[in-house]
């Protein structure tokens, strides 16, 4: 009896030892147990672990840092090759310049090939419909390419999920939300297609030493201040001064008073859509349609008095402008303000540094940035910014690298390496970007024409054009290549052959149409 109950006493003993140590037999966690916590970082997807600071950036300034888990091999790529299909744009062009960082810690080559937006898209489309991969980083514009190859694009969650590998700084939350509804999803957000890139807007460029050396002598003939940005700077007005400059003002000092981008191409689409949306015109009623986006609108509204309004408003736009406007696109109109023959121009906000460039730029130090003329119900901006995401079709590995080329690209400090940069001027779509001291006191302050932030002179203009009241965002459809080349077909036709407002909205809304049958 004693035997047998010393056996129960030993085998109760074990059992309650048993019980009380950790499971899986893991050993206690010696740094909590010398005081010192483990960093331990919650991953965008579930579950958290300890992440480093990558080693791309030594100051980060209190941006969000890229971070990986502890003992990420960065150079496991290290010999693969990526090629980055992208806009000719500042944001590329930078990246070109810094990318040795990203390939010195990497170990991976990229290919950064900056084209005009009319070869890239054609390029985009051979390469998603060959089904090659050749191109496995895509700057995919919402409109031409988003919304037509959605299914040719990597779910990038897959990656930013993945507790093994780096994600998205700050997540996706620090970029400001409906851009990166515009940018990165297409009918629904089950899917992140792309990371935000870029974020260009369009804002009125115009010469200020034309229009303070003028002002009171266009005062005192037509009585009131045309001081573009305020509410009273109408697009009728526009018109007036624009033609008023033409008329009163040496050639010597500026030929005309307007220059527009009315050529038979994607700028003419825009630039008319500033005017239409002013006028509380668009393409279509349909909800959602400029934001995740429609396979197809059924509500077409081209046909309504204030398509046809902003119709006779542009036809007369164009006719006081420059000469050239029918035959340029925002590249010429750009280069024109900056040779000092135009004195206004709408155009993305962008070329600003160029503009500033003294080596590259007549009119350095003599423009002036505003949101664009008001229309009867507000003024409109167009949005034009773009995602990168990773082809399908690319292999394994090097969707990985693209990743990490992804992470980098659209990290906060890039953004504002991308922002500073001399050659730089792209406005962040980071929310966190903006707690930086030097943007902070630009927003708030202004530049006081400081030389350090010639590059940011439009900063808080672009921030005031993306004011949901300022804000305008184009519809969002699978078909919209067709749809646009309709648009512009017949807004140039209207311009070129003087056809009637209301013939032109009827000849778009019946061919649109037609493409549902």
């Amino acid at each position: 009896m004693g035997t047998r109950y010393f056996k129960l006493i030993c085998l109760l003993f074990f059992y309650i030892v048993f019980l009380a140590w950790p499971l899986g037999g893991c050993a206690p966690d010696k740094s909590a147990a010398n005081g010192k916590e483990p960093k331990t970082v919650e991953h965008s997807g579930s579950g958290s672990q300890k992440l480093v600071k990558a080693p791309f950036y030594e100051d980060t300034q209190g941006l969000p840092n890229i971070e990986a888990p502890e003992g990420y091999d960065w150079k496991q790529f290290s010999g693969t090759t990526l090629n980055f299909l992208v806009e000719n744009n500042i944001y590329a062009n930078v990246l070109t310049k810094e990318s040795e960082q990203f390939t010195k810690i990497t170990g991976i080559n990229v290919n950064i090939r900056p084209m005009d937006f009319s070869t890239l898209i054609e390029k985009i489309n051979l390469d998603f419909i060959s089904k090659t991969g050749k191109y496995q980083i895509v700057y995919a514009d919402p409109y031409q390419t988003l919304n037509r190859f959605s299914k040719n694009f990597e779910d990038l969650n897959k990656y930013d999920k993945d507790p093994s590998l780096p994600h998205i700084p700050g997540s996706v939350g620090d970029f400001f939300e409906k851009q990166v509804e515009v940018d990165s999803y297409f009918l629904s957000n089950d899917k992140l297609l792309t990371v935000p890139f870029d974020s260009t807007t369009m804002i009125l460029y115009y010469r200020k030493d034309i229009f303070n050396k003028y002002r009171e002598q266009f005062m005192n003939e037509k009585g009131y201040d045309w001081t573009p940005g305020n509410k009273d700077f109408t697009w009728e007005r526009y018109s007036e001064v624009s033609q008023w400059i033409t008329d009163n003002v040496p050639k010597s000092e500026v030929k005309y008073g307007s220059g527009h981008m009315a050529k038979r191409h994607d700028s003419l689409y825009c630039d008319f859509s500033n005017v239409l949306a002013s006028y509380g015109g668009d393409y279509f009623r349909d909800k959602n349609v400029e934001g995740l986006g429609l396979q197809a609108p059924s509500h077409l509204s081209m046909t309504d008095d204030r398509f046809i309004k902003a119709l006779k408003m542009y036809k007369q736009i164009i006719n006081t402008a420059a000469p050239g406007s029918t035959s340029w696109d925002w590249t010429n109109a750009a280069d024109a303000f900056k040779a000092g023959d135009i004195a206004m121009m709408p155009n993305w906000d962008e070329n600003e540094s160029s503009m500033e460039n003294l080596e590259t730029s007549k009119v350095a130090g003599k423009v002036g940035y505003s949101i664009l003329p008001y229309g009867p119900v507000r003024s409109a901006n167009i949005f034009g910014g773009a995602g990168i995401g990773i082809n399908k079709d690319a292999n394994e590995t090097e969707k990985k690298a693209a990743w990490l080329f992804v992470v980098w690209a659209t990290s906060p400090q890039t953004e504002l390496l991308v922002l500073t940069h001399p050659q730089g001027g792209v406005v962040p779509s980071r929310k966190s970007v903006y707690e930086n001291s030097t943007v902070k006191m630009v927003v708030q302050e202004g530049t006081r024409g400081a030389v350090n932030y010639k590059n940011m002179l439009h900063l808080p203009v672009v921030l005031d054009a993306w004011k949901e009241e300022h804000a305008y965002y184009r519809p969002k459809i699978s078909n919209f290549y067709d749809v646009e080349e309709i648009i512009v077909n017949q807004l140039h036709r209207m311009l070129k052959e003087n056809m009637g407002e209301k013939e032109t909205a009827e000849a778009i809304a019946k061919q649109i149409e037609g493409l549902k049958k």
